[in-house]
Parts: C-alpha cells; structure tokens; sequence
C-alpha cells in the first residue's frame, strides 16, 4: 500500500524559503484571474489550499499588501512566488511548483475565473466564470471548448 506523505516540503526557485504543509489540501484549482496572472507572469494559475495553520514558510520574503483579501508571498533573494496568505478565511494558498519534488499530486477539482482566461482548456474539468458556490462565487459554469489552446 503506496500512502501519501502526511507532510510535503518544498521551496522556492533559489531555496532560501522553505515551505511545508501538512495533510492534503483543502482544494486545488487552476485559476485564470487577471491578478493572478499578473502575479505569475503566466496564463494560468495552479494552486492548492490549506488552513493556514497547516502551512509553515520560513526564509527571506516579501509579503504583498496589494489587498487585505490576499498576502503574496515571494522570496527576498530571488522573487520567485511560493504562497498567498488569504486571512479572512485563515487559510493560505501554497503553488504546486513549490513543492515539486515531495511527492505531491496536483490534482486539480475545476478552472476559476474562466471568463478571464486567455486561453482556453479541453480538459473535462468544471469551468467557474467566477468560482463555485461553496467558495464564494456565483457557480456560473463556462462551456466546455472544443480544443485547448490560446484565445484568438
């Protein structure tokens, strides 16, 4: 019997923060909003949740104060994002990447803020305008595209 580690750790690109979570994930979503995408400097956003009490960051970083809804994390030394703090729910947002190597499997539940996408995706996953009811969102759903790819 093959079980998933109760802790997975991980870094940031030039890893000097270190990061850990524990147990599996409250969601995971790829997340196409403008800020997000800003944030990455990339089309999409896979991410994956946790109580904030379950995640632990350590290192030189910089938190974002851009809005008291989100806190982004990146490290001092090289930049690269490794979380979103979300305090009005108390949980924080830890990007798969991050923790590359720990034996973690993304598996994202839907697509959020689809109507902001810049490219589309023929995945077979829910597709939220905005997000799902029980996150908060309208629960709109987005149709499924024929063919993945950019937007024209």
């Amino acid at each position: 019997m093959n079980e998933e580690p109760s802790e997975h750790h991980g870094s940031c690109y030039c890893g000097a923060i270190s990061v850990t979570v524990k147990g599996p994930p409250r969601a995971s979503a790829i997340c196409h909003c403008h800020s997000c995408r800003k944030w990455h400097a990339a089309p999409i956003n896979a991410w994956s949740i946790w109580k904030s009490a379950d995640v632990t960051i350590s290192g030189p970083m910089i938190t974002s104060s851009e809005n008291e809804a989100s806190g982004r994390v990146s490290c001092a030394k090289c930049g690269g994002c490794v979380a979103n703090h979300k305090p009005k729910v108390n949980m924080t947002v830890v990007y798969p990447m991050t923790l590359a190597g720990s034996g973690f499997a993304f598996e994202p539940a839907s697509h959020i803020f689809y109507s902001e996408r810049v490219m589309d995706f023929a995945d077979d996953l829910p597709k939220f305008a905005d997000m799902p009811e029980r996150m908060g969102g309208s629960g709109e759903r987005v149709e499924e595209p024929a063919k993945t790819g950019w937007r024209a």
